[in-house]
């Protein structure tokens, strides 16, 4: 059954970083805001999606020393299925640098704010309304993915598909809400919040949701090229078609595993920190959000390890992104709220058996989507 999955075992090791990652990254964040006391989520946001810009250099450290693939082999690679990339997405091949330059100026500049806006709705939706709502509503995700990639990309779907994605959502809606008795959640709603401030919460969970698929469906649009799997990253011509279209000087040979999506995922991290420190500015100038490092050295620490935890979350999802899809990478990651929760019950913090259904449940939605 694995080795059906497109990528094979390497991707189910990336599947794994995923949910260590995406679990320790949300543990790290609930004890920095709740029991450090350092709630500067759009800072923390900032700082997280800046760092991916780290991503594209380790990883061609790490082929350099455990592959016989050298450096500038791999950027002359990545430079062709670059503007393979581009000529797909924009329908025509590249002219001059400087429309190279703009063409993936404009990608990543698209891909960054799609990805940016799902991560602003969660905070701003946190103090509005329960999390229990935050939770379901959000990881819909899955559901408008699925929507999302028949409409706009003409991908098949099935029925078991469809089953499958309306039962994780199910599954999501029972978690949250079966967990819903914890003490937090408890004494927020004896606070008494208003209907229209918790109306305008999960409407900003929602557009979390929609605006995360959308994510997916622009990072497939624009930087996956359609391939042929058993042939690696692009299906290589006839030897006839070959020496007829190809020119001489053509870069040979495929890219090493996920160094294409983790160049596109450090594009996103060149531009949050070029361009999102404005947006920043202005929030600690209104006073909505003051731009404050802490001092504590044990919090930094644990800031440390989020932002460590949410670059290879990120990037790790980027190239499940770019092998599985939209509809089974996004319900891979509706297991992340099964594993928090585990987490939490070894944390200590109580849970309900309505919440341990719906992980169950979460649980075999996600089967019944992989190859058997």
């Amino acid at each position: 059954m694995w080795d059906r999955l497109p990528g094979g075992p390497a991707s189910i090791a990336v599947f794994l970083c995923i949910l260590a990652t995406y679990t320790i990254q949300t543990e790290s964040i609930q004890y920095i805001q709740h029991t450090l006391g350092y709630k500067k989520p759009l800072l923390l946001l900032y700082v997280t999606h800046s760092s991916f810009v780290f991503l594209l250099p380790i990883h061609l450290a790490l082929i350099h020393v455990c592959s016989p693939h050298s450096v500038p082999q791999c950027c002359a690679m990545l430079k062709r299925d670059v503007e393979k990339q581009l000529a797909f997405a924009f329908g025509y091949p590249k002219s001059s640098v400087t429309a190279y330059v703009l063409r993936l100026s404009c990608v990543l500049v698209v891909l960054t704010v799609s990805l940016t806006i799902p991560s602003v709705s969660w905070f701003l939706a946190v103090p509005l309304t329960s999390m229990a709502n935050i939770t379901s509503i959000y990881n819909t995700f899955s559901l408008w993915a699925l929507v999302f990639s028949v409409y706009f990309l003409q991908e098949p779907w099935s029925y078991i598909q469809v089953i499958a994605v309306l039962l994780g959502v199910a599954g999501v809606t029972l978690s949250a809400y079966g967990g819903a008795t914890q003490p937090a959640i408890i004494a927020g709603l004896q606070r008494g919040r208003v209907i229209s401030y918790a109306l305008l919460g999960d409407a900003l969970a929602l557009l979390g949701a929609v605006s995360m698929a959308a994510y997916e469906i622009f990072y497939k649009r624009l930087t996956v090229i359609p391939h042929d799997e058993s042939h690696g990253s692009f299906q290589p011509l006839s030897s006839d078609e070959q020496s007829e279209h190809t020119p001489k000087d053509e870069i040979e040979g495929e890219l090493p595993f996920g160094l294409h999506p983790i160049a596109m995922t450090t594009g996103i991290g060149a531009m949050t920190l070029c361009l999102f420190w404005i947006p920043l500015l202005f929030t600690h100038l209104f006073g909505i959000e003051k731009v404050e490092w802490p001092t504590n050295g044990i919090t930094l620490l644990w800031i440390l390890l989020s932002i460590i935890c949410g670059t290879l979350f990120n990037g790790c999802f980027a190239i499940l992104l770019s092998l599985w899809g939209p509809v089974l990478a996004s319900m891979s990651c509706l297991l992340t709220t099964v594993l928090v929760q585990l987490t939490d019950v070894a944390l200590g913090i109580p849970f309900t058996w309505i919440g341990m259904a719906g992980n169950l449940i979460i649980t075999v939605s996600f089967a019944c989507l992989l190859p058997w």
